[in-house]
């Protein structure tokens, strides 16, 4: 981050008017509000009735009434909030100026109390631009220094004895360029849009998409290029899609996000992206997915990652809010990768290996349940998760839950490997009972480790870093190929 700061500034009798979004704080209250309202219909429908009758000063009315943000999680600028207090020491008058709905801006003020007055959007009156300078104009009455981002602001930094830039868009810095000896402030933003966005699509969370290899690892395939390649363009096509629906799932919880002890970093949270570049992101990204899918795998492949598309959509606006339903959803993605697979290979997937997947997976859905929950241990019992219809009281509940999900896995993989079809296409079936052993020890390692706060946010995370299970994937991919492979003569005992 660079940074130029003009000291005399700040000895000099000139009001200071900062503006709010992109400048005070990282991101767009109205966008976030709206991406918010996007989750209820009722807060949706009011705020495009109220667009439509008062145009984009009436729309941010309506969000601030029904989807404003918790304006003490907003993700301020540190060096902003400085500058203003030296301002403040130095005995010159401070005010919000912010295109923001006032009743939002005035919050902001009241939480910091750093400002001497506020100016913002009102009914009738959207404060963008000449809007702005125009009021800020007739509260200064004389010479003024202001601190802003976008190319909205030119007229203001126009009109200004001191310019200050925050995180400047393009248009922005043509006019920092263009006045550089007023420049008071030059602060750069944290993070590139690009590195933004690549943080944002998880790609370290592609390795989930590995799951669409399974149908081929158990029909024995993987000696053929041909069906490694459609496994391939299913790997692609999958990660495409799952980061499309990632910057979704981040941009409608962003305000939840910002309660969370490490989910606030989130690009979207920490306001390093915005609501317009995710939205044009994901749109490219699931068109590009879908696209793919069509037209280089197959048509049954395309439809299934089609389904997984609106299942994860439905789940990231609707099923999360209900307890159990979005458990047995979570599970259900997982699944969807396997069947994804066996649709690119043509490879029909067995009724033991999705069943196993089903209870699993609902384990690990439970066990992040378990861990949220956790971390409200030291709360009211009546406390609920954010954005979930879990209560700090049914933690005992859902660790039940959990663990006989994953016991019932490891019972469904015992009969698996006492069935006919395994007899029949195994060299050495009984060397597949070492798999059974493997697997009741990771999984009760791991509600173990998740008891004792040591698994992170994500089970499915913890298992693609941690060594230990990494030993385990190995050895059970072993055992898999030498008893396909190896004829091993059991003596008799």
């Amino acid at each position: 981050m660079s940074k130029i700061v003009s000291q005399s500034s700040q000895t000099e009798a000139l009001d200071l008017f900062v503006d709010l979004d992109g400048t005070l704080i990282a991101g767009d209250i109205a966008q976030e509000s709206l991406a918010h309202a996007a989750r209820h219909w009722r807060p949706l429908i009011a705020a495009i009735q109220a667009y439509f009758s008062g145009g984009l000063a009436g729309l941010k009315r309506s969000l601030a009434q029904t989807a404003a943000p918790d304006v003490t999680t907003l993700p301020y600028r540190e060096e902003v909030l400085n500058y203003i207090r030296a301002a403040r020491a130095a005995g010159r008058r401070v005010v919000l100026a912010t295109a923001t709905d006032i009743t939002i801006a005035r919050q902001v003020s009241d939480h910091l109390g750093l400002f001497d007055d506020v100016i913002g959007t009102e009914p009738g009156l959207n404060l963008k631009a000449d809007a702005k300078l125009n009021a800020i104009r007739e509260m200064a009455q004389g010479p003024f220094e202001y601190l802003g981002d976008s190319d909205a602001d030119v007229p203001v930094w126009q009109a200004a004895e001191k310019a200050g830039f925050v995180s400047p868009s393009q248009g922005a810095k043509r006019e920092m360029a263009r006045s550089s000896g007023s420049v008071s402030l030059h602060i750069e933003q944290d993070m590139s849009p690009f590195a933004a966005l690549i943080k944002a699509m998880r790609p370290h969370q592609w390795a989930k998409n590995i799951l669409v290899f399974v149908p081929i690892l158990f029909a024995h395939e993987y000696v053929y290029l041909e069906v490694l390649t459609d496994g391939l363009l299913a790997f692609f096509c999958f990660s495409l899609c799952a980061s499309g629906v990632y910057l979704i799932n981040d941009m409608a919880d962003i305000q939840a996000d910002r309660r969370h002890p490490t989910k606030y970093k989130r690009p979207f949270a920490a306001g390093h992206l915005s609501i317009r570049q995710g939205i044009l992101a994901a749109t490219l990204l699931l068109g590009a997915a879908l696209l793919f899918a069509f037209l280089l795998v197959n048509m049954l492949f395309g439809f299934v990652l089609m389904g997984y598309a609106i299942l994860t959509t439905a789940y990231t606006f609707w099923l999360k809010r209900f307890s159990t339903i979005d458990v047995v959803a979570l599970s259900l993605l997982y699944t969807v990768r396997i069947l994804a697979g066996s649709a690119a290979t043509g490879l029909t997937p067995s009724p033991w290996l999705l069943s196993y997947s089903l209870f699993f997976f609902l384990s690990l859905a439970y066990m992040k349940r378990y861990i949220e929950l956790d971390g409200m241990s030291a709360t009211k019992e009546d406390a609920r998760l954010p954005s979930r219809n879990y209560y700090a009281s049914e933690l005992q509940l859902v660790l039940t839950f959990g663990i006989s999900n994953g016991a019932l896995s490891i019972l469904t993989l015992a009969q698996y490997v006492n069935s006919a079809a395994v007899k029949a296409n195994y060299a050495t079936p009984f060397l597949l009972w070492l798999i059974v052993p493997i697997m009741m020890f990771w999984t009760y390692r791991s509600w173990t480790w998740a008891s004792r706060g040591k698994i992170g946010d994500d089970p499915v995370v913890f298992a693609l870093k941690d060594q230990i299970s990494r030993i385990c994937v190995v050895t059970i991919l072993l055992i898999i190929i030498t008893a396909r492979a190896i004829n091993v003569h059991w003596g008799v005992i």
